[in-house]
């Protein structure tokens, strides 16, 4: 009986360790559940949602860093500790005490009432999809009012210059401003302003910007007004889209607004009803089949041909020729067009540069399509080569996710798409007069292949006629 009941206490012991093991992994596991919670993850299950500050890294591991990380200035907290930018942080210092010298005695504290109170600095924080360099309230809120205020003296003070990329004569070099100054000069390449303050890691809210801008009180030219001359123009010099007042969640995100063909940020069922093909689109999810790429688009007739437009985005196919607006791949457009996509990988919003990239990608399968495009003056590269060039078409253009929602419009390009691959797919069948267009534009556009062609194509016939006359005498000998 002893045995017995020491056994049952035994067994009993065993039942409440696993008990306490399951438990404990139990909350290890509710635990796990809890941080891998959707609403953590870059894109948001509503366009409600306030998240819109991106660390694009992980979802975007193709593309080279240096076109998503800041060379001259940080602006949040993504990017603070990064060596190249500690410069920066005394000028930007220097300029916000050169920004409120002029300014009512209490515009400062002011500006920390506005950021600070309970509701605005809540909804600040929920911007940022990483919080934990945020820091604490005083931390956050200081970081607010520099970056904000430095971007607004950096806005009013390029607004007034003549030249978009900082010629400094002699007049202005007599200014006080700090980014005037010899030392800054010598230590700050101010020019890369206009790249850093377009990256998806680099932003503030664009509520900040408004609020500060409002208590400055600069005059009666909008913050809009403002941004679309200073970053929207350094970019695409021929735009002067007006777009209606909207609430912009960045900076990135204003100017990217500026570039989208007017009648796409309309909602769907606005549109649909005048059409039943766009109608069916809005249930399914868009994969565009891209295009061709330029030298199989050639073979069939179809040409590609620079056009001017208000945006670069304004890609259109009519009668066998792609009208394409004219684009500078530099330094500055290459890092806007990445960061433009990466901000539509990871927030739920229109995807026209996603969509755009894919054209591109489509387009361009080798240095060859370069090296077309480039002396048709529709792309100007700035690359070291033909071959980068297509490379980082490939690499902005691969693996994208085109999203559909009903409550977005984001049919752009997808006619487009549509009408060029049933054009190409008709003229493909047509074999014959595919060899004889592929034929002239390889020989008729090189004249000395012409004249090889021509004399290969004689001494053919020549070798012909010798060998048949000399079968011919040995088959009938004279007498």
């Amino acid at each position: 009986m002893e045995t017995g009941e020491g056994e049952a206490s035994h067994v009993v012991e065993v039942d409440i360790d696993e008990r306490d093991i399951d438990k404990r992994l139990l909350a290890k596991m509710k635990s796990e559940i809890s941080k891998s919670n959707p609403s953590n993850s870059p894109r948001k299950t509503d366009t409600g949602g306030k998240r819109c500050i991106y660390k694009s890294s992980d979802g975007f591991k193709h593309i080279d860093r240096k076109w998503l990380e800041p060379q001259v200035v940080a602006i949040g907290p993504y990017h603070r500790d990064k060596p190249q930018v500690q410069m920066m942080e005394v000028i930007k210092k220097q300029c916000l005490g050169y920004f409120i010298k002029n300014k009512e005695v209490d515009y400062l504290l002011n500006c920390l009432k506005t950021i600070r109170s309970l509701e605005i600095e809540k909804d600040l924080r929920e911007c940022y999809s990483e919080t934990e360099k945020l820091g604490n309230s005083d931390d956050f809120v200081q970081m607010m009012v520099y970056d904000g205020c430095f971007i607004l003296d950096l806005l009013l003070f390029l607004n007034h210059k003549k030249e978009m990329h900082f010629n400094f004569d002699k007049e202005e070099a007599k200014s006080d401003h700090p980014l005037y100054q010899p030392e800054s000069q010598e230590r700050v390449n101010v020019s890369k302003f206009y790249t850093d303050l377009l990256l998806l890691e680099n932003q503030i809210p664009f509520i900040v910007l408004e609020k500060l801008y409002e208590l400055c009180k600069p005059g009666d030219v909008s913050l809009f007004a403002i941004v679309r001359k200073v970053l929207g123009r350094s970019l695409y010099p021929i735009i002067h889209r007006n777009r209606p007042p909207t609430e912009w969640l960045h900076l990135l995100d204003l100017v990217r607004s500026l570039f989208i063909p007017p009648g796409h940020n309309e909602k769907p069922w606005m549109r649909f009803f005048f059409s039943e093909k766009q109608y069916w689109r809005q249930f399914k999810l868009f994969s565009p089949i891209p295009s061709p790429c330029v030298t199989k688009l050639r073979r069939v007739g179809i040409k590609i041909k620079g056009d001017m437009a208000d945006s670069f985005l304004e890609v259109k196919f009519k009668r066998g020729v792609i009208e394409m607006p004219v684009i500078a791949l530099d330094h500055e457009m290459c890092s806007f067009l990445v960061n433009c996509v990466a901000f539509e990988q990871c927030h739920r919003c229109s995807t026209h540069f996603s969509i755009y990239a894919t054209f591109l990608d489509g387009l361009v399968n080798t240095d060859k399509d370069i090296e077309y495009l480039c002396d048709r003056r529709i792309i100007a590269n700035s690359f070291g080569t033909d071959n980068d060039a297509a490379v980082f078409i490939n690499n902005l253009g691969k693996d994208l996710t085109i999203y559909r929602d009903y409550k977005i419009d984001n049919d752009y390009l997808l006619d487009f798409f549509e009408d060029v691959n049933d054009y190409f797919d008709r003229k493909r069948l047509h074999w014959a007069k595919w060899q004889w267009t592929s034929f002239k534009r390889e020989y008729f556009g090189k004249p000395w292949l012409l004249i090889s062609a021509f004399v290969a194509f004689v001494l053919l016939v020549l070798t012909y006629l010798q060998t048949h006359f000399t079968i011919y005498a040995y088959q009938h000998p004279k007498n």
